[in-house]
């Protein structure tokens, strides 16, 4: 199989559905019009759009909306916790409001559970109990306060069953059983409208980004993108992530010099920082890695001490040195969807635990490379971006797809990529955080909180209402330079010609960081590293309108805190 080492996935691309409806454009006026949200359609889920309006789907899954508007979900109503937000169209799912995978598979998980247990026994229509529509009883507004859709299963396994919630265990369904339901749910489904798909036409020049989270095993890891304890020179040599430029033709596309989509393992991105940073020489990468053509010896450049973390730095020498034309029969041989769909409906598509065999020929003899993935694939008529969210699993024997296979499950990755089209090969897509943002908390008492954070040409001012000790307490204002904020974890902030701005890439990162009063990139930090995963999932015409989902964890893995950011105006 001829192959780019690029965005490898199994995609089932499903052409065949019902109820096939066309979004009105928002460029032509902006009419109010009747959305769904399904896992299977979702009865009793409280949402809110951008522009003012807010109410309860119905018994069909259905809201109404502006077309151009930005739906925000929640469970506990409009002060409860808010579990996805993405820009309007005519059927959303659970991955398009979620945006990663496990916050997607965990709510799916609590929707079908919730309606196994209050709902009629039908899983045709899923219920929302009363309950979960405001935060009006304590014990359910502390049940909430305390769910992250970034936990592993048995923590909201635990959420469902408290008392609070009230699920008995045999009615909270398992991990493959919520995909299973949502393949069958709306895996066949059309959705989109026929319209041609915009990444084909000639002319265009389109962004991909890739993502890799997280490797599932028996030691789950998180990987870092961004280390903010490095020395700001060394810091900005590894910034970057994988990213490559596309330019469209008639007959197909052509793949621009500098793409890039390689990365280094863990072993080999600590032996290139030890290089470029304590020998300041050149990096080859091999077996073993060198220095200047000598061996490295390790140096303090490791997370080998945190066994819950490695690096995923981009591998600079893997970047392409001449275009390369890529034929429309080629991008189908390679599965990537935007060049391979012929319609909006093509490009939204779901399937669950695929089996593929991703082999190639290698000196002259084929070598299996078997993968189970379950891949979901979105496209955005707002934003104008096309989002595939995809988990693999890579299983060991060969001949998996006979029924009598020895396979076993192997390493196990979750990533997200976005396209997106931009103006030439050097333009980029911002996401401008200058406005208001509103953080709402649900306290233990059972009130709610909202901090208020307002960017402007200077930098951040913070006011509102915290959390402390159970209860909303005035935090009084505080204000920060884009500076200030660069020097922590948010990473991104400050930087030339862009000081409010963050790419996609940025705001889907981790990022080690040293919560230390004044501290100095490159000094030691005892007791005060953590890293902070964000998410990002754009939404609305100026991408400015998605939550913004940050993770705080200790150096064990453990999660030290949550926040959802959503711009307000």
């Amino acid at each position: 199989m001829k192959k780019i080492n690029f965005l490898a996935a199994s995609v089932a691309l499903v052409l065949s559905g019902c109820n096939s409806s066309s979004t009105p454009s928002p460029e032509v006026g902006d009419p109010t019009i009747t959305s769904t949200f399904i896992d299977s359609p979702v009865e009793g889920m409280v949402y809110t759009t951008s522009s003012g309006e807010e109410g309860v789907t119905d018994s069909a899954g259905e809201y109404t909306a502006k077309a151009s508007d930005t739906i925000t979900f929640y469970l506990g109503g409009k002060e409860g916790l808010k579990v996805g937000a993405a820009s309007n169209r005519d059927v959303l799912t659970p991955f398009e409001a979620a945006g990663k995978y496990n916050r997607a598979v965990n709510l799916a998980v609590i929707l079908q559970s919730l309606n196994n247990e209050f709902g009629s026994g039908s899983s045709e229509t899923l219920f929302v109990p009363e309950k979960l529509r405001d935060i009006q009883d304590p014990q359910v507004a502390e049940a909430l306060a305390n769910l992250s859709l970034d936990s592993d299963y048995e923590t909201v396994k635990a959420f469902l069953t408290s008392d609070a919630i009230g699920v008995s265990a045999d009615n909270v369904v398992e991990v493959d059983e919520a995909l299973e339901h949502m393949d069958g749910a709306f895996g066949d489904m059309a959705r989109g409208g026929n319209n041609a798909n915009p990444f084909t036409q000639s002319g265009k020049f389109v962004r991909s980004i890739d993502v890799t989270q997280y490797e599932l095993s028996n030691d789950p890891i998180t990987f870092v993108h961004a280390d903010k304890m490095l020395d700001n020179d060394l810091f900005e040599k590894t910034r970057g992530m994988k990213l490559m430029n596309f330019e469209t033709t008639s007959t197909g596309a052509i793949m621009l010099a500098g793409s890039n989509d390689t990365t280094f393992t863990a072993g080999a991105a600590e032996d290139y920082l030890t290089c470029i940073a304590d020998y300041e020489g050149e990096f080859t990468h091999g077996n073993p890695n060198l220095c200047d053509g000598n061996p490295i010896t390790p140096g303090t450049y490791s997370l080998a001490n945190y066994q819950n973390f490695d690096y995923n730095i981009l591998n600079p020498y893997k970047a392409s040195t001449e275009d390369e034309e890529l034929v429309w029969d080629e991008a189908q041989e390679m599965n990537i969807v935007p060049f391979v769909a012929k319609t909006v409906t093509e490009l939204n598509h779901y399937t669950a635990n695929v089996l593929w065999d991703d082999g190639e020929e290698e000196n002259g003899s084929y070598v299996e490379a078997w993968q189970l993935n379950t891949t979901s694939g979105s496209y955005d008529p707002v934003t104008g971006v096309y989002t595939e969210i995809v988990e693999k699993t890579e299983l060991n024997g060969e001949d998996c797809d006979q029924a009598s296979n020895s396979c076993t499950d192997g390493r196990k990755t979750q990533r997200v990529a976005f396209y997106y089209e931009v103006g030439s090969e050097d333009a980029e897509r911002y996401v401008d955080f200058k406005g208001t943002w509103h953080e709402n908390q649900i306290c233990t008492d059972g009130q709610p909180a909202t901090m208020q954070y307002v960017f402007d040409d200077k930098g951040l001012t913070t006011t509102g209402t915290e959390c402390i000790n159970g209860t909303p307490t005035d935090i009084g204002s505080e204000f920060n330079t884009y500076a200030d904020l660069a020097n922590i974890d948010y990473w991104w902030f400050n930087q030339a010609g862009r000081e409010s701005k963050a790419t996609l890439t940025e705001l889907n990162t981790v990022v080690r960081f040293c919560d230390e009063d004044n501290y100095q990139p490159g000094n030691s930090c005892d007791d005060d590293q953590f890293f902070v995963k964000f998410e990002y999932q754009p939404a609305g015409a100026d991408w400015d309108e998605g939550l913004l989902i940050r993770t705080k964890m200790d150096t064990s893995g453990n999660q030290a805190s949550s926040s959802i950011m959503q711009k307000v105006q």
